[in-house]
């Protein structure tokens, strides 16, 4: 499969923005004058929704100009399980908005589904039922209502995701311990720590071991996992539900490459290994233009044959897709 696919990818609504603000408890929503909602909690910004964000032409107008021919969807930094008992609804509702795009340019869109983590039988029906909606994954944030992933009261998600062979996508999201008042900084640098401390806690504590079917893919090259998994190899065995080096596990997962940094890339290709890398755009946050990211994969002084691995090749295979239907 030759077709470029955005492994990376975001829809929201207004209505779904508001549902899960009124349910989550310090949580805030404004609109600045450009557009662009605010999301707050506790008085720092824990996302930014640019006004574009669910403009279907524009979405299809970028992806023509750029030769995308399928995106994945799913919510982004959002946490479903920030509404705590009515986090199974607003699941419900993400899941009915990313079909209903899929539905109206079938082959262009394929999407990630929300589910209720902490609720086991919530979780499950509303995974049986996005399934059978036409997702192809899962898309869960870096804490979920607070809790890290690799909590016991999690832990039944995890197996399910095993058992299926699921692709799990790990957005970083404003956690728990987010400072107060933050005018920005913590979504710009903080998330990428949220990403590495995710996955190595789900290591540590024998998540991957116990459930080695799932596939997790975890954004922005794997944040800063490149440079420390050294550091992780050296300290595995102080916990005895990790038998084996971190690195190992990592290589079974994937990344995504949100990235214009040439250097970046080649050091997460050069410690995953290859096939672990998925173009992604990060649309329609465009802190990194998708443009910009296409010329600098494109331009790395890899094989031949990598180039369009990283671009569609891997991803067609991980989500089992088929070429974009117009």
């Amino acid at each position: 499969m030759s077709v470029i696919v955005d492994a990376h990818a975001h829809w929201y609504s207004d209505e779904l923005l508001a549902d899960l603000v009124q349910h989550t408890p310090d949580a805030e929503l404004f609109q600045a004058p450009d557009g662009t909602r605010v999301v707050r909690l506790r008085g720092s910004v824990a996302s930014l929704i640019p006004p574009w964000s669910s403009d279907l032409a524009d979405r299809l107008r970028l992806m023509d100009a750029l030769g995308i021919g399928i995106q994945v969807l799913s919510c982004g930094a959002l946490d479903v399980g920030w509404a705590g008992d009515h986090a199974p609804a607003v699941a419900r509702a993400a899941n009915d908005l990313l079909a209903q795009v899929c539905r109206v340019r079938p082959g262009r869109f394929v999407f990630l589904a929300a589910v209720p983590l902490a609720d086991r039988r919530a979780m499950s029906a509303e995974l049986e039922r996005a399934l059978g909606l036409g997702a192809v994954g899962v898309g869960i944030t870096t804490t979920y209502g607070g809790l890290p992933l690799d909590l016991p009261e999690l832990r039944d998600f995890w197996r399910e995701a095993s058992r299926l062979e699921l692709p799990v996508f790990v957005h970083p999201c404003f956690s728990p311990q987010g400072p107060s008042s933050d005018g920005g900084t913590f979504l710009l640098a903080g998330f990428l720590g949220e990403t590495t401390l995710a996955a190595t806690r789900l290591i540590l504590a024998g998540v991957l071991e116990e459930c080695p079917g799932a596939r997790l893919i975890w954004s922005h090259v794997g944040a800063a996992l490149p440079m420390i998994v050294g550091r992780l190899d050296a300290g595995y065995q102080r916990f005895p539900t990790c038998p084996r080096p971190v690195s190992e596990y990592l290589r079974r997962c994937y990344y995504d490459a949100v990235c214009t940094h040439g250097p970046a890339l080649d050091c997460a290709k050069a410690t995953f290994g290859f096939g672990r890398l998925l173009f992604g755009t990060d649309e329609p946050h465009r802190l990194d233009q998708p443009g910009d990211i296409l010329e600098t994969i494109r331009a790395r002084p890899w094989p031949r044959a990598e180039i369009p691995a990283v671009l569609g090749a891997t991803a067609a295979r991980l989500f089992k897709l088929h070429g974009p239907s117009g």
